[in-house]
């Protein structure tokens, strides 16, 4: 076998290094997700504390399929109630899929007090 006076334990430095150089690209894009999670936590919080502040939703801050902060108030409330309906089919469960139902309701008018609108796709679930 001719290896053209390659040397062997370059190359196989050379397939650390690769390794090496492969972990740290996997590190640096996990800090980048990490990074994006940490700045959607504070955008949350500037959301939960603007809404705590003056009772408003202000839709620049949601990223909603549809750009509106009561679809995505809707969506949510929804999901919860699903999750639970299909969880849990206990008496337990079916208080907890009670009161879920009750929550939507209060946010649905909630949202009629505040002047918004229920998304037709809300209408009538609660």
């Amino acid at each position: 076998m001719n290896t053209n006076q390659i040397d062997g334990t370059a190359v196989v430095t050379t397939y650390f290094e690769d390794r090496v150089a492969a972990a740290e690209k996997e590190v640096e894009e996990a800090r980048s997700v990490l990074a994006a999670a940490e700045a959607k936590v504070a955008q949350r919080e500037a959301e939960r504390d603007a809404f705590a502040a003056d009772g408003s939703m202000h839709p620049a801050a949601y990223n909603s399929p549809t750009g509106q902060p009561e679809w995505e108030l809707c969506h949510w409330a929804a999901t919860r109630i699903g999750r639970i309906a299909f969880k849990d089919m206990s008496p337990d469960g079916d208080r907890a899929y009670e009161r879920l139902m009750e929550e939507q309701s209060a946010a649905h008018l909630w949202l009629r007090e505040h002047g918004y609108t229920v998304p037709d796709e809300f209408e009538g679930q609660a």
